[in-house]
C-alpha cells in the first residue's frame, strides 16, 4: 500500500476507522510520527509497506533528513525491515 506524502500542516487524520491490516497500520503510524515531525513534514517522502517491511521513496533535502525518515521507519513497532530509496536534492 502506498501512501504519498504531501500534506499541509493542519490537514485532518487520513483514517477515521481502524486500518484493515497490518501493513496499513504499519504504513500510518510511520505516516503520523512524519507529521508530527516539524523537518520531515517538509519533505516530500512516499511510504510503502509490504509484508511489514517499509520502502521510503522520494525526494528529501538532505542526507540527515533522509537518515531521519530511515531512522523513524525503524523505530516503528512491528517493522521488519526499511528499504530507503530516498534522493537528496543535491543528487
Amino acid at each position: 500500500m502506498t501512501h504519498p506524502w504531501f500534506f499541509p500542516h493542519d490537514l485532518p487524520p487520513l483514517f477515521y476507522a481502524e486500518p484493515t491490516s497490518e501493513d496499513t497500520r504499519l504504513a500510518c503510524q510511520l505516516l503520523a510520527s512524519m507529521q508530527q515531525d516539524s523537518r520531515l513534514r517538509q519533505e516530500r517522502i512516499c511510504i510503502e509497506v509490504q509484508n511489514r517491511v517499509v520502502v521510503l521513496d522520494g525526494t528529501v533535502s538532505t542526507a540527515e533528513m533522509s537518515a531521519e525518515a530511515h531512522a523513524l521507519a525503524w523505530r516503528t513497532p512491528g517493522v521488519h525491515d526499511v528499504s530507503n530509496r530516498l534522493r537528496h536534492l543535491g543528487e
